[in-house]
C-alpha cells in the first residue's frame, strides 16, 4: 500500500515567499520511450535454441574472454547455460541435467562478477554454483533448508559493486546476503505482508547505493531495502492497471529507473528511483514486443533491456531513450 504524505513547507526571506496553502509543485517525471530491437531464439535444444529461458545476464564490462554486449541464458528447461554473442550467434553452452558438480536441475537465475565467473541458481538443486567465464566448474555454497545459507526453491541471484551475493530465497520469504567466497552475511524478511516482509519472492536487484530492490512475487508489489534491510519504499498492489503488478518476477536497475517484469500480466514496466510509474510495454502474444510469462530482465549497454521471454522460448532486446 503506497502511504502518500503531503509536506508544506513555508520559507520566509527577502527574496522569496510561498503563499501559504499553495502546495509544492511535484518534481516532472520523464518517461522514457522504448523501442523493439530484435528478438534472438526459438523453441528447441540446439545451439541457440530454448526452452523456457528464465534469465538473461549481459556484462556491462568486457576483455578478451568476454566481449561487450555477449548474451548469458539460463536456459532453463534445458538444465544448461549458453552463451549467445551480441549479434545472436551461438558461442558455447554447458550443463545438463543432474545433481552432480556443473550439472543443473532448473538453473533459474544468473550473473557475472568483475572476475568474470558466472554464479548460477541451480534452483531445484537448492544450491549456487560458480564457475569460470568459459563454463568450467569452480565452487559451489547451499542445500536444502531453512537455516542461514540454505535455501528452499530459490530464484533470484544478483552481486553489488563489492562482489556481495543476494539471493532471493523464495520459499524461505526471505532474501539472504553472502560475501563473494560464499560466507554467509545476513538475511532479511521473512513471510508476511508489511513493509519487510515478503511472500515468495521471485528476484533481487541492487543498485550503486547498496539499496535492494525486491519483487515480492506473493504480494504483487516491489519493496525497496535500503543496505541494513530497512524498508524505504512499497509500491505496487495485485492488479491490471499501471504501476500494479500480477505476479511480478523479475526486477533490474539502473541509476536512473527501475524495470519490472510484470509476468502475469505479460508486460513490463519502467518506474523511477522512487517508485513512480513512467511506461508500461507488451501484452500477451507471440508477435514483437508481446510476451508470454517474461521472468528474468537485464540492462545492458546502450540502455538496453534484456527480457526473458520465458514461455515464447526466446530473448527480446528493446532500446530506451528519453
Amino acid at each position: 500500500m503506497l502511504k502518500v504524505i503531503i509536506c508544506v513547507f513555508l520559507v520566509f526571506n527577502s527574496s522569496v515567499i510561498f503563499a501559504m496553502g499553495t502546495p509544492p509543485k511535484a518534481p516532472e517525471v520523464v518517461a522514457p520511450k522504448v523501442e523493439f530491437v530484435k528478438s534472438i531464439g526459438h523453441p528447441g535444444s540446439g545451439d541457440g535454441q530454448f526452452f523456457s529461458p528464465s534469465d538473461v545476464y549481459v556484462p556491462t564490462f568486457g576483455d578478451i574472454s568476454t566481449s561487450l554486449g555477449d548474451i548469458f541464458v539460463a536456459d532453463t528447461g534445458n538444465n544448461r547455460i549458453q552463451r549467445i554473442d551480441k549479434d545472436g550467434f551461438f558461442v558455447y553452452q554447458f550443463g545438463n541435467f543432474g545433481e552432480e558438480e556443473g550439472k543443473f536441475n532448473e538453473p533459474i537465475s544468473l550473473t557475472i562478477d568483475f572476475n568474470y565467473q558466472i554464479y548460477v541458481m541451480d534452483s531445484e538443486n537448492n544450491r549456487i554454483q560458480k564457475f569460470g567465464i568459459k563454463g568450467d566448474y569452480l565452487d559451489e555454497l547451499g542445500a536444502f533448508g531453512t537455516e542461514n545459507g540454505q535455501f528452499s526453491d530459490a530464484t533470484g541471484i544478483t552481486i553489488d559493486k563489492l562482489g556481495r551475493i543476494y539471493v532471493a530465497d523464495t520459499d524461505n520469504d526471505r532474501i539472504q546476503k553472502f560475501k563473494d567466497d560464499g560466507t554467509f552475511l545476513e538475511a532479511f524478511g521473512g513471510f508476511g505482508w508489511g513493509e519487510g516482509f515478503f511472500e515468495e519472492p521471485k528476484d533481487v536487484a541492487v543498485d550503486i547505493d547498496g539499496n535492494m530492490y525486491i519483487a515480492d512475487t506473493g504480494n504483487h508489489r516491489v519493496q525497496i531495502l535500503d543496505e541494513y534491510g530497512k524498508p524505504i519504499q512499497v509500491f505496487g498492489e495485485k492488479g491490471k492497471t499501471e504501476g500494479n503488478f500480477n505476479s511480478p518476477q523479475g526486477i533490474a536497475v539502473d541509476d536512473r529507473f527501475i524495470y519490472v517484469a510484470d509476468s502475469g500480466n505479460n508486460r513490463v514496466q519502467i518506474f523511477d528511483k522512487n517508485g513512480r510509474f513512467l511506461v508500461g510495454f507488451g501484452k500477451k502474444g507471440i508477435g514483437k514486443g508481446e510476451f508470454n510469462s517474461p521472468m528474468g530482465i537485464c540492462i545492458g549497454e546502450e540502455n538496453r533491456i534484456y527480457i526473458a521471454d520465458t514461455n515464447n522460448h526466446r530473448i527480446q532486446i528493446f532500446k530506451v531513450t528519453l
